[in-house]
């Protein structure tokens, strides 16, 4: 009966794919989920049919099975063979445009939200620019995406490594998290890498806490850092919480919690600090998330659009190992119970609860599919959990095998689709980096006249206007073309004269204009949408 469970996903997979309306997480073609989920379920009949036959009791098919090393090899060639190069996914060609116009103006982009993730990404680009490549943050994004990639995959073969032929590489393959390392344009590469760091650590030194400090200290440090790359890692405070509870002894939690205050803070504060108050231009007080957190409206909380939302992440992050691991809770209770009590797994399971509890709590202001990464960061512990309690079976639970293919044959074809690039997006971009090049050289002067609290705020808006004016004279000719260049440039004047007389002082005058300035950007990109661009200055 419990097998009949298995079948789950591969109808779940066989239905949708009749859905009038395409979810954003199958994003091939209909036919090619038909197939897959046909071709599996037959393998799955198969191997349940022969599970008891001797080659499959002995494990003698491992024989024939790579070491989980080669696979992470071949899989590394599949992930630079496939860049993600679909710019409705993430935040992309916005952030590439942000990235890039404050590289040119300030040296390079922060942000408190993910302060080392953006200037990380700045430097490089930088520096591959001194050495004669492009100026273009796609490829710094692409490289530390690729060294995240293999952060991750070295990672995991570590935490296998007693067994180099079980198949447990895997479990990591066959999540939708994995595609973050496919040379992804997004300030989420890094962090998830140095998350899997903690995991790592906790894994280490919290089966025999004997030492602690180390624990308690080294956790804290790690949290820190992950904090400083990007602030959603603060929902980690949550597992450092637990391990101050359960993993401190009596006598030294004052000890502990004075000390790992201070580190944090010692780690965290001169960033903000100085970022916010003395590097010069200072950060954007209008843009950051810290001071304006968007939490989902409390009323909609339990909703079936919020449920929705929540599942379709969980199943395009993750849905292998949840789904394993859910299996796992319900009918193998005896042995779910002996691995969960240890205290390594229960530290990954108050860290998946964490995140989960950020994916309940966040506003995806983008929606979906441009808000996948950042709502889904769950999808590691789980899939760490999931990979463990694998490594931890005495023998391959063959069953699961079609089911573990499956899955990962579907990230690859969401690969596949994903490293499709859009002509008129590229076109886009390519004239977008040289109209920061023109904007930089033409405007870099007064910007750098401005108080250093105005410059981040005072050049978005600038070089929007700039931009939609740029972009706008190399459309093909269409009705409203000189009347929406001519608003363009009114904004500008606008937006510059509130800048130097100070009227944007008054928030009433600044949502104003921004309230009329909109209504000429939605024009904007209706047009950039409706019309071809005819007359490119490349």
């Amino acid at each position: 009966m419990n097998y009949l469970f298995l079948y789950i996903p591969y109808l779940f997979l066989f239905i949708t794919s009749f859905l009038p309306t395409k979810p954003w997480f199958l994003p091939s073609d209909q036919i090619t989920y038909l197939y897959i989920s046909s071709f599996f379920i037959f393998l799955q009949t198969i191997v349940l049919i022969f599970k008891g036959k001797e080659i499959f009791k002995q494990n003698r098919f491992l024989r024939f099975v790579p070491p989980n090393w080669s696979i992470a090899g071949f899989y590394f060639l599949l992930m630079l063979w496939f860049p993600i190069r679909n710019r409705n996914w993430g935040d992309g060609l916005l952030l590439l445009e942000t990235n890039l116009l404050e590289t040119k103006l300030f040296g390079f982009q922060f942000t408190l939200d993910e302060i080392l993730e953006s200037i990380l990404h700045s430097k490089l680009t930088s520096i591959l620019s001194y050495f004669q490549f492009d100026e273009d943050p796609i490829l710094s994004y692409k490289i530390l995406s690729y060294l995240a990639g293999i952060l991750i995959l070295s990672g995991f073969l570590w935490l296998g490594k007693k067994k180099q032929k079980d198949l447990s590489i895997l479990v990591l393959l066959s999540s939708g998290g994995i595609l973050l390392t496919f040379g992804y344009a997004e300030n989420y590469t890094l962090v998830t890498a140095t998350h899997l760091v903690l995991y790592l650590f906790l894994n280490q030194y919290a089966k025999d806490p004997k030492d602690s400090d180390l624990l308690l200290y080294g956790s804290t440090t790690i949290v820190a850092l992950s904090m400083l790359f990007h602030l959603v890692s603060g929902y980690l405070v949550i597992c450092l919480v637990y391990l101050w509870i359960f993993h401190s002894p009596k006598e030294k939690k004052l000890k502990h919690l004075v000390i790992c205050t201070l580190l944090g803070s010692i780690i965290l504060f001169p960033w903000f600090v100085y970022f916010s108050l003395f590097h010069d231009p200072t950060v954007d007080r209008n843009s950051t998330h810290l001071i304006h957190p968007p939490f989902y409206p409390i009323k909609r909380w339990v909703s079936t659009n919020h449920i929705k939302e929540i599942f379709s992440v969980i199943y395009w992050n993750v849905s292998f190992s949840s789904f394993y691991l859910i299996y796992q809770w319900s009918f193998q209770k005896e042995k779910w119970n002996q691995f969960i009590q240890k205290p390594n797994h229960k530290l990954l399971l108050v860290t998946t609860f964490a995140f989960i509890l950020h994916g309940f709590l966040h506003n995806p202001q983008l929606g979906f599919p441009a808000d996948w990464d950042l709502m889904g960061f769950y999808w590691l512990p789980i899939t760490v959990l999931a990979f463990l309690y694998w490594n931890s079976e005495k023998e391959v639970p063959v069953e699961w095998v079609p089911l573990l293919l499956l899955c990962v044959t579907l990230v690859m074809v969401s690969a596949f689709e994903l490293s499709k690039t859009n002509p008129k997006d590229e076109l886009v971009w390519q004239i977008t980096k040289k109209a920061i090049t023109k904007y930089s050289i033409e405007n870099q002067s007064f910007i750098q006249g401005l108080p250093k609290e105005e410059k981040k705020f005072f050049a978005k808006g600038d070089f929007l206007f700039f931009k939609g004016e740029y972009i706008t004279n190399q459309l093909c000719d269409f009705k409203e073309k000189e009347s929406l260049v001519q608003s363009m440039k009114v904004h500008r004047l606008n937006w510059r004269e509130g800048f130097l007389k100070g009227t944007f002082q008054s928030k009433e005058k600044l949502n104003n204009f921004l309230t009329e300035a909109t209504k000429t950007n939605v024009l904007y990109l209706k047009s950039l949408e409706a019309n071809k661009i005819c007359h490119p200055k490349l």
